[in-house]
């Protein structure tokens, strides 16, 4: 074999060569990008479905804050509704043809002895007066018209000495306001209701 031909055999040999660790390199190449781009689409299916439930959990918790928002918002605005029938209730009961049944009841179950100041709104001066008290007064308790006045829409406080009552209608609607706002509420339609 001549030098020439020895020469090419190399070549040839180290040209099969360098094809075959170029295709292999090639091989890993496509390899490799085919990994890193499994490891990506992998990376990013599990980044979208977790950005899709973080997603889904920001909206079913914006819902139920909002759930949340409309029925404070809504028992808000009830709560308005029976407060402003309570008062009005109040500046009813004062202008009602019962009202003065109402005071005798509550002057009667007065526990204070001994002489009683009686003190009136100034609306109730034509109504409730000395000769009204007078007949509501027993041996044990004697009622007297006081010279001052409160502002509250009727009702009356009782004084003796020391100790005071107060029965005017704002205190009696705010000590069982409580229980009025329950036992309204419930004739307030609930949310979706007709009546």
């Amino acid at each position: 074999m001549s030098l020439q031909a020895i020469l090419a055999k190399i070549e040839n040999d180290a040209k099969a060569q360098v094809d075959e660790i170029l295709q292999s390199a090639l091989d890993e190449q496509k390899e490799a990008i085919h990994v890193v781009k499994s490891r990506i689409k992998e990376r990013h299916n599990r980044d979208a479905e977790r950005i899709r439930n973080k997603v889904e959990a920001n909206a079913r918790q914006l819902k139920s804050h909002s759930r949340r928002e409309m029925e404070k918002a809504l028992l808000s605005h009830r709560r308005q509704i029976v407060d402003l029938v309570i008062s009005d209730s109040v500046k009813n009961i004062a202008s009602s043809p019962d009202y003065l049944d109402l005071m005798s009841v509550l002057l009667r179950e007065c526990d204070l002895d001994g002489k009683v100041e009686v003190v009136i709104c100034t609306r109730d001066a034509e109504r409730i007066t000395q000769a009204f008290l007078k007949k509501l007064s027993t041996d044990k308790r004697q009622f007297v018209l006081a010279e001052d006045k409160h502002t509250d829409h009727g009702g009356i406080l009782m004084r003796s000495g020391d100790i005071s009552l107060n029965a005017t209608l704002s205190m009696i609607s705010e000590l069982n306001h409580d229980a009025m706002v329950m036992e309204l509420s419930r004739l307030l339609p609930l949310e979706g209701q007709v009546e």
